[in-house]
């Protein structure tokens, strides 16, 4: 598989990833009271799984060594970090709750900041 191929694989990832996160967001905002199906528990997970691995390949074909070379990309697992972290907290809350949309606009800013720091790497 060449570069291109895989960043392309990685790309999907990420717009699956945020599908999937928003799509379980909207699942339990209008219907709290219904089971999410065990598919929609268990393919976030494997997705994100491939999601690194894609990741952590491109980094060391790029030769990019985060807070190193590549400052951004330092910044950018710092948001991944927090983003799951916004992630596990609004799960863990009552569906619309304040801080059930507290967390999910927190996730939402911090995805905006990975898409910001992947297309521009500005520093």
């Amino acid at each position: 598989m060449d570069y291109l191929s895989v960043k392309s694989l990685h790309f999907y990832t990420v717009i699956i990833s945020v599908l999937l996160f928003n799509l379980r967001f909207a699942w339990r905002t209008w219907r709290p009271d219904w089971v999410m199906p065990k598919l929609l528990r268990v393919l976030p997970h494997i997705n994100d799984t491939l999601l690194l691995s894609l990741g952590l390949v491109l980094m060391y074909w790029g030769g990019w060594s985060p807070f190193g070379n590549a400052l951004w990309l330092g910044v950018k697992l710092v948001l991944l970090v927090a983003y799951i972290g916004c992630g596990m907290f609004m799960f863990r809350q009552r569906a619309r709750s304040a801080a059930w949309f507290a967390a999910y606009a927190a996730a939402m800013l911090c995805v905006a900041g990975i898409y910001h720091l992947a297309v521009l790497k500005p520093f």
